[in-house]
């Protein structure tokens, strides 16, 4: 029961340090002197999101250091008890290509006609965030910050607590669904549970979230790129038939590598050895407070 709160009070404190600096990045539109800081976020919601997440990993690095001087064996760095373990080369080219089909598969589902009027909210949330001064602030803060932040958070973090206190599988499922539930819309939140388990798949077989990262960055920078080169008018030339295959191909790929890697990074090498020591290294945290 002690383990089960202690999760429960992680996650919220977490989560509680989310809502309070979004609340604070809010309110810079009530003052006067941070009124042109507020404005220059408005125009360029992809460094809205950069600057929130920066600040959030800040006050989690505090956190981390403070529970290491509460608790002397709890872990005191953030991005150790994440997970940031090193990838082989060939483990990085295999999430680079997963990302890139990642990426065709969401265009796909951006640029065929009947699926964007079915769910406009996918089109919708790429126009809005790639709007700003620059491309460069979106792939900042929409392709890479963002991203990896979200990694931190659902796998690094909330993933690492339930899988503390019950099974792995059941801890795999539920972080896939809070992920789902801070999208900003239902058809975002369907795509998001399938993506939170790969993103979570990955995590667990090789051991580092740089895994799920490396797709991520690839997915995110590259939607936002290739609709600022115009790629999505090109693509959408090929007509629905090719769209429908192409993007299929691709959900297959993406699907087809997690396999691939969940098959072959628990027979030894780099991925298994680190994913023993991250498990290795849960029941030591949790009995230290978290």
């Amino acid at each position: 029961m002690k383990k089960v709160l202690i999760m429960i009070g992680n996650i919220a404190l977490y989560l509680g340090v989310f809502y309070a600096l979004l609340y604070l990045l809010r309110s810079t539109y009530n003052y006067e002197v941070t009124l042109s800081f507020a404005k220059f976020l408005d125009r360029n919601p992809a460094m809205f999101m950069a600057v929130l997440f920066t600040l959030i990993t800040l006050v989690y690095l505090l956190i981390f250091r403070i529970k290491g001087w509460i608790w002397p064996h709890a872990e005191k760095n953030l991005f150790r008890a994440s997970g940031f373990k090193r990838l082989k080369a060939s483990r990085v080219l295999l999430m680079i290509g997963l990302g890139l089909a990642g990426s065709l598969f969401s265009i796909g589902l951006i640029v065929i006609d009947d699926i964007a009027r079915q769910f406009p909210s996918i089109p919708a949330l790429v126009n809005d965030t790639i709007r700003g001064d620059s491309i460069w602030y979106v792939i900042l803060g929409a392709g890479l910050i963002g991203p990896a932040f979200e990694e931190i958070l659902f796998r690094g973090l909330i993933f690492s607590e339930l899988r503390r206190v019950m099974p792995v599988y059941v801890a795999l499922v539920l972080q896939a669904a809070a992920y789902a539930y801070f999208q900003p819309s239902l058809a975002l939140s369907v795509i998001s549970i399938g993506s939170g388990l790969i993103y979570g798949s990955l995590y667990l077989r090789t051991g580092s979230l740089w895994a799920p990262i490396l797709v991520q960055n690839t997915t995110m920078g590259t939607i936002f790129l290739f609709k600022y080169i115009g790629f999505y008018e090109w693509f959408g030339k090929l007509g629905d038939v090719s769209l429908y295959i192409i993007t299929a191909l691709c959900l297959s790929a993406l699907i087809g590598g997690t396999v691939y890697v969940w098959r072959t990074s628990g027979s030894g090498g780099t991925g298994a050895r680190a994913g023993q020591a991250l498990t290795a290294d849960t029941p030591s945290a949790a009995q230290k407070g978290g």
